[in-house]
């Protein structure tokens, strides 16, 4: 186990990690799947793994510094491994008002009102904004250019 627990600890030294990420690690790098499994409970006992706090940092990180709607953040959370009762909670701070703020921000620097309809819905649905958010997104734009 030992070994196992530094490995785990040498892996969250870059960022904090879900425990589905550190458990697919320590198996990847030849843990026995007992080792990975007490070297798991040991940093779970320390607190040293935390799926929420992790989901929750992601969720802060990307709203400061790359915005993302709440279907994106989901399934970002869902592949690394994130409970989905965590993930709701945890996206609860991304209502519909938040989400345009955060999709005009991503905006602001980019020659929207440019644009056609399509190419700002695909833009921001790749960013998994929502269908509402997007619409009055396209209705600010259509407002500032008079169309």
């Amino acid at each position: 186990m030992a070994t196992a627990f530094s490995q785990a600890l040498n892996y969250l030294t870059a960022r904090s990690r879900t425990v589905q990420e550190t458990s697919k690690y320590l198996l990847r790098k030849g843990c026995s799947p007992q080792e990975t499994q007490e070297a798991i409970l040991r940093l779970l006992e320390l607190d040293l793994l935390n799926d929420k706090k992790t989901a929750s940092q992601w969720v802060e990180y990307t709203m400061r510094c790359k915005p993302r709607g709440k279907d994106r953040l989901n399934r970002e959370l869902r592949a690394r491994g994130v409970d989905r009762a965590i993930i709701e909670e945890v996206l609860l701070v991304l209502d519909d008002d938040t989400e345009y703020e955060l999709a005009l921000e991503l905006l602001a620097s980019r020659h929207v009102s440019e644009w056609p309809r399509e190419k700002l819905f695909r833009f921001l649905r790749y960013r998994g904004f929502s269908f509402p958010v997007i619409e009055r997104i396209q209705l600010y734009y259509e407002n500032l250019t008079g169309e």
